[in-house]
């Protein structure tokens, strides 16, 4: 099939439709010319945009059945406004055409838009310059900025697609291992296509067992306190409600390690934590593999909406002896079932949906690793649990203990049926469970948590003809969790811990721009965005590229509530802030001293230290303490640079 991507453009009067062929880079625009579309769409070809499912499709829908700009564009609003195309009484009348397409938005993360995510990669994300809004027909010059922008658009769209290569092809061979239509797999998220591959079927009944979960019997309960086991029988108490079951928690310790069990997993960690190997001590990670399939077809713990239960299990063989062959496209794609098989077992709207199955999954994961926990505790003498995950357990012990240490987990191993894989490491810095720094034997890094998981683009300059670069296919495995935000900070962070190397020098010596990057996006609820900008508001667009800027003329950016009409700061920005949405600023242009701060605030975070703010009358002593030394300097010269709070934070900081 001939794969293009496309997106349209609605207004009150006309309408345009962007198509880029892939194979070529040929584009073909149609402008309120419903014969050309219909022209333009046969059989051979596959559409792909982003959000199209949810909009672009309905509008080519009604283009194709001839539906004229004013029904266009009662189908754009009723969108806009946050309803469901297929409702829509036009496309309820007119919904008998067809075409294959797919969403590349569909399994990325939630909420993100195209123009975020082109602000993450690094490119111009100036909006249009068009108002939506006119109340005529476009003029020529309006319809060439809006062809020009659409273009823009999908050219972004395209980069999006050459980022998920990996993603597609895995979707396409599982289509292919089953039967499916290539056009057909594509179409399907990764949850429906798991399900269709599984032949899973709902029942024609509602099922009422969500909350008859059963302890299995293999289970050591002795290495479990009471209380945990009383807060999983409250599913038994059918006179507490759902919402606050399932909600509920409950939070113990193990030594240092604080836990937290609930219906999403088990979390523990020691705050704050960190510890070396030594020559007698050493810091030990091991992960279930693949714990949660295996817990499906060891526990039986299948949705009951697979014809053959025998099937998944013959899947997740199949998939280990690809892996072992080197076969990397079946196994991968295999993979894809693996990983999503679960989620969707918890999903109303997905033909593989068993809750039972689902909690019990999660339920008995959180039991056998709080058991093999607890048995370490209680027979290894020098054991130290250091955190706890949905699939793993680290902990630190010494040398005298690891053939006891050993032999607790052969035996979890031989009578559950589950593979521990270990990993010896160096050193281990821990925030909290959700944010680390594991650095292995051999030198290796693995990192979590929002202050240090950062995709770095290192190419901006593309040339659309020939993408797939290797740099950008670095990125998260494409866009499907991309985050760009002060990828300096995060670096600065990680060269502090892992390499020694103070943030002052990180931060200082790097001259990308794009590392400082910090991206605001506003969402749908706020109806407009602006900024204070020598004490006036100036109106911006709502997804803006945001620097730190020495220029304290330059405020803050704020929004405005859509239904309250306040004010709103956005969030997680620097008091003072540059807009450059057309990549024209260096790093000369910037506050550096801003990303400093913050990296050595999250560095704090790391290791528990927490500076507590002097009072406002502290601050304004220092503020004059500093400008008489100004003064003096200067030879009385009254002319001095106005001094910020922050500045004085860093003197007193110096002097403390």
């Amino acid at each position: 099939m001939n794969l293009y991507i496309f997106d349209c453009e609605v207004f009150k009067h006309d309408w345009l439709f962007v198509f880029k062929e892939v194979a070529t880079g040929e584009f073909t625009i149609i402008h309120n010319d419903n014969d050309a579309v219909k022209a333009f769409m046969t059989p051979d070809k596959l559409l792909a945009g982003f959000n199209n499912k949810n909009y672009d499709n309905y509008i080519l829908k009604i283009v194709l059945s001839g539906g004229d700009p004013t029904e266009v564009k009662e189908m754009n609003d009723f969108i806009i406004s946050g309803h469901d195309g297929w409702i829509h009484p036009t496309f309820k009348v007119n919904n008998r055409v067809y075409f294959d397409s797919f969403d590349l938005m569909d399994d990325t993360q939630q909420g993100i838009s195209l123009k975020a995510i082109e602000a993450h990669l690094g490119i111009d994300i100036e909006e249009t310059s068009v108002d939506f809004n006119i109340n005529r027909a476009l003029t020529e010059d309006e319809l060439e900025r809006t062809i020009f922008y659409c273009k823009y658009d999908v050219n972004a769209t395209e980069i999006l697609f050459r980022l998920r290569q990996n993603y597609i092809q895995n979707k396409l061979m599982l289509g292919r291992i089953k039967g499916i239509d290539d056009a057909k797999a594509l179409y399907m998220t990764n949850a429906k296509l798991t399900a269709s591959y599984l032949d899973a079927v709902a029942p024609t009944y509602e099922r009422t067992d969500e909350r008859d979960y059963v302890y299995p019997d293999n289970l050591l309960k002795e290495y479990i306190s009471q209380e945990v086991f009383d807060f999983f029988d409250k599913l038994h108490d059918k006179s507490i409600p759902d919402e606050t079951v399932f909600a509920s928690k409950y939070t113990f310790k193990i030594g240092q390690c604080e836990c937290t069990i609930a219906f999403g997993g088990i979390h523990g960690a020691i705050p704050c934590y960190r510890e070396k190997a030594t020559k007698t001590r050493s810091i030990r990670n091991r992960d279930v593999g693949s714990y949660y399939p295996h817990e499906m077809t060891l526990d039986g713990y299948c949705s009951r909406n697979i014809p053959n239960a025998e099937d998944y299990a013959s899947m997740l063989e199949t998939r280990m002896k690809a892996k072992k062959s080197g076969d990397k496209a079946t196994a991968n794609a295999l993979k894809l079932v693996a990983n999503t098989t679960y989620g969707a077992m918890l999903n109303k709207y997905n033909a593989l949906y068993d809750p039972l199955m689902g909690h019990s999954v999660c339920i008995t994961g959180q039991l056998r690793l709080l058991e093999l926990a607890n048995h370490l505790v209680a027979d290894c003498p020098t054991v130290k649990i250091i955190q706890l995950n949905t699939d793993g357990i680290m902990v630190s012990i010494d040398d005298c203990d690891l053939e006891r240490y050993n032999a607790i987990c052969q035996e979890w191993q031989d009578r559950t049926g589950f593979e521990l894989e270990e990993d010896c490491i160096s050193e281990i810095i821990q925030k909290d469970v959700n944010n680390y720094i594991e650095i292995a034997i051999d030198g290796s890094t693995k990192i979590k948590g929002g202050q240090l998981v950062r995709g770095i683009v290192t190419n901006t300059n593309l040339d659309l003809a020939s993408m797939g670069l290797k740099e950008w296919q670095q990125i998260s495995g494409g866009a499907f969790n991309i985050n760009n935000n002060a990828v300096i900070v995060a670096q600065a962070i990680q060269d502090y811990f892992v390499k020694g190397i103070p943030v002052e020098t990180t931060i200082e010596n790097c001259n990308d721009i794009l590392m400082f990057q910090l991206i605001s996006k506003v969402s749908s609820k706020y109806i407009e965005a602006f900024q204070i900008i020598n004490g006036e508001k100036i109106p911006i667009q709502k997804c803006n590229r945001v620097y730190a800027s020495p220029n304290m003329q330059y405020g803050t950016l704020y929004k405005v509530h859509a239904t309250k009409g306040n004010d709103n700061k956005v969030a997680g920005l620097p008091k003072h802030c540059v807009i450059d949405n057309r990549n024209v600023l260096t790093t000369d242009d910037i506050d550096k001293r801003w990303y400093i701060r913050l990296a050595k605030k999250y560095i704090n975070d790391f290791l528990g230290i927490e500076i507590k703010k002097p009072n406002g009358r502290k601050v304004k002593a220092i503020k004059q303490r500093i400008i008489k030394i100004l003064e003096d300097k200067n030879n009385g010269n009254k002319q001095h640079p106005r001094l910020r709070n922050d500045e004085c934070m860093e003197q007193i900081a110096s002097r403390s």
